[in-house]
């Protein structure tokens, strides 16, 4: 089962960046499994909260450099949500490293939910016509 599941309402008109978030929701989706089946008490979380920060860095990196190619005017506030979310999902994954149960897993599945659903639908789509117009889709 997943918590969340691609479709083109979420698409932000740039096929590299969709693509990127279609991972990120793969490697959450890992997440969520662990969770609804039970077996986050037998199953090494780490590589999975790895994978999530080394690919959304990867990700945010791509996205904050074409901030900068293309002189998008919301890049401050774009990245402050960037960094925001970054304090978070590691405070998240100490919090579940030292608690290792059920419902703090639950929470770190609740964030990257609602975080994710809304930072594309809201943040990202921001930058979609200006992306576009300047070439990049």
């Amino acid at each position: 089962m997943a918590i969340i599941t691609w479709n083109k309402a979420y698409s932000v008109g740039v096929e590299e960046l969709d693509k990127q978030h279609q991972v990120l929701i793969t490697i959450i989706n890992k997440l969520f499994s662990l969770y609804t089946e039970r077996k986050f008490g037998q199953t090494d979380v780490e590589p999975i909260f790895k994978e999530l920060m080394d690919y959304t860095d990867q990700h945010f990196s791509t996205e904050e450099h074409y901030f900068q190619l293309y002189n998008f005017p919301q890049k401050e506030q774009h990245t402050s949500l960037h960094n925001a979310y970054r304090e978070r999902i590691t405070n998240l994954r100490k919090e579940y490293e030292e608690k290792t149960n059920e419902q703090t897993l639950f929470a770190v599945n609740n964030f990257l939910n609602d975080w994710w659903i809304w930072h594309i639908n809201n943040a990202d789509k921001k930058y979609t016509e200006y992306f576009n117009a300047n070439g990049l889709k």
